[in-house]
């Protein structure tokens, strides 16, 4: 088996899983447990980068660039996230789905809890006291999903 096979059989299984549990659990039980998976891999991510560069407390933009860098773009490709730091507030924004790009249904929203997980929990670990809000989701037809981090003194 090609490891294209065998990734095509894992997604098809996963769809499964997925489905399933949708149908036993509730789709509120399904993104619950989506949010704790990004928030635990948030907690993984921003203690990775931390050893990684040898940090004991980040500046805002030197942690936005590096999740940028390690975490967004291996995961969305070049140029596939941008973000903007205006005083106290970051702005992420990412203009691909890879859920969507490997034909899963995005509009349950059910990968976004994830993503919403793995990104404020990486931001709170790294900057302690945030406010994370979601402006807008490529699961709600919009362009791109935009998030704001403000960072609390």
């Amino acid at each position: 088996m090609t490891m294209s096979q065998q990734l095509k059989f894992v997604a098809s299984l996963f769809k499964m899983v997925v489905d399933e549990s949708f149908n036993v659990m509730g789709p509120e039980t399904v993104q619950t447990l989506f949010r704790l998976i990004g928030e635990r891999q948030g907690e993984a991510v921003e203690k990775r980068l931390r050893e990684k560069y040898k940090v004991k407390k980040w500046a805002t933009e030197d942690f936005t660039e590096k999740f940028k860098k390690e975490v967004l773009e291996p995961a969305l490709g070049e140029d596939q996230a941008d973000y903007e730091i205006n005083g106290d507030e970051i702005t992420i924004n990412i203009k691909t789905c890879p859920f969507q790009q490997s034909n899963m249904k995005i509009s349950d929203k059910l990968f976004c809890t994830y993503t919403q997980g793995l990104i404020e929990q990486s931001f709170k670990k790294a900057l302690t006291n945030i406010e994370f809000t979601t402006n807008q989701l490529i699961a709600e037809d919009q362009p791109t999903c935009g998030f704001k981090i403000k960072v609390q003194e």
